[in-house]
């Protein structure tokens, strides 16, 4: 059963750092998805998501990170997902997705990433 999903966003340069915390599921993916693609259009394209907090995450919550990472891409920036947890790590990592979302160990190291030019 899907619990509550905490969220904050903010600014650090020219990235929306969207921090989250609680499970990913089915119940709470479309609350992220709105959270993220609401941060893209307000803040900009560049967008971390500091995951460090998510204590489950299923395909659902894989869907949404593609759904951003697909509009970011397009809008000209790019996703950069910040400090998984090991659980979170491994499904990402089993499904390949480890070759298509860039991985940093912290927020900061998250930050100057999405701040650079977006690789072509």
């Amino acid at each position: 059963m899907s619990g509550e999903l905490d969220l904050s966003i903010d600014r650090d340069g020219p990235c929306a750092v969207v921090s989250v915390g609680g499970e990913i599921d089915p119940g709470t993916a479309n609350e992220l998805s709105g959270a993220a693609l609401g941060a893209i259009q307000e803040i900009g394209p560049a967008i971390v998501l500091a995951l460090s907090g998510v204590t489950f995450m299923d395909s659902t919550g894989l869907k949404v990170l593609l759904s951003v990472h697909q509009r970011a891409q397009l809008a000209g920036g790019r996703l950069v997902i910040a400090a998984p947890p090991r659980p979170v790590q491994r499904v990402v990592s089993i499904t390949g997705l480890d070759e298509v979302f860039e991985v940093r160990d912290t927020v900061a190291d998250a930050v100057a990433a999405c701040s650079e030019t977006p690789p072509t």
